[in-house]
C-alpha cells in the first residue's frame, strides 16, 4: 500500500473480529514501530504484547472503570460526536475481545514521565499505526488505562522506572467496519507562512 493512501487511510477501529493476528504480522508492525525515531537515537522504548484471554480481561477491567468514570456522567458524554461515544463506549465493553493489546512502553529515569519522553515514544506508535493499517488491521490510541497505571504494571509485570504510553488493542476490523478516508481540517486552515495567522497558501492545496 502506498505510504499515502495508509495515512490518509489509518482511522481508529474499535470493533473487532476475534480472529488470531499472526505472530507474523505482530512482528512487522513492530519492526515498524522501532523505525521511528527517538531523542538522541536512545531507543527508550519497549512494547508490550499482551495475546492471553485472562490478562486481556484483567487490562480491559481497568480501562472500562477509567472509561465510567470520565464518561460516564451525562454531561462528559454529550462533548463528544455521538458516533464517535457509542464507538467508544463499545470498545470499553468489549476490550478483552480485541485479539492483541500493544502496550507501548518508555523508560523513564527517576520515575517521572516528560514530554521529552512522550516524543521519544509516540512517533514509534504513529509507526506501528500505519504499518498496521497496510496489513489490513485495525488499531486505536487509547490511554485511560493510565488512570490505574501501577495496577495495570502489576498484572503484566512490567518494573518500576517504565512507564506506559499508549494502550493499543489491534485487530481485523469487524464485519461492516471500515477504515478511512479520515476527515480532517484541511492544511489550509492549520498551516501558517512565516508569521502566526499568516495563511499558508502551498501550491496543490485544498480550500
Amino acid at each position: 500500500m502506498d505510504v499515502f493512501e495508509a495515512l490518509h487511510t489509518t482511522r481508529a477501529i474499535r470493533r473487532f473480529k476475534t480472529d488470531p493476528v499472526p505472530d507474523e504480522l505482530i512482528t512487522k508492525v513492530l519492526d515498524a514501530a522501532i523505525r521511528a525515531p527517538s531523542g538522541g537515537n536512545g531507543q527508550p522504548w519497549s512494547f508490550m504484547v499482551v495475546k492471553d484471554a485472562g490478562l486481556k480481561r484483567q487490562v480491559a477491567a481497568h480501562y472500562r472503570r477509567a472509561w465510567n468514570e470520565v464518561y460516564g456522567p451525562a454531561e462528559r458524554a454529550a462533548t463528544m460526536d455521538s458516533r464517535v461515544y457509542q464507538s467508544a463506549t463499545y470498545l470499553a465493553e468489549h476490550m478483552a475481545e480485541a485479539p492483541v493489546f500493544i502496550i507501548p512502553c518508555i523508560a523513564t529515569p527517576g520515575g517521572r514521565s516528560s514530554f521529552s519522553a512522550g516524543s521519544s515514544i509516540y512517533p514509534a506508535v504513529q509507526n506501528l499505526m500505519v504499518a498496521a493499517r497496510g496489513l489490513g488491521l485495525g488499531t486505536t490510541l487509547t490511554s485511560l488505562h493510565k488512570r490505574y497505571e501501577a495496577e495495570v504494571k502489576a498484572i503484566l509485570g512490567i518494573p518500576d522506572g517504565v512507564e506506559t504510553a499508549a494502550l493499543i488493542p489491534m485487530g481485523y476490523p469487524a464485519d461492516g467496519v471500515k477504515f478511512g478516508p479520515v476527515r480532517r481540517r484541511p492544511v489550509g486552515e492549520v498551516a501558517y507562512l512565516d508569521r502566526w495567522g499568516a495563511a499558508y497558501r502551498g501550491q496543490g492545496l485544498s480550500t
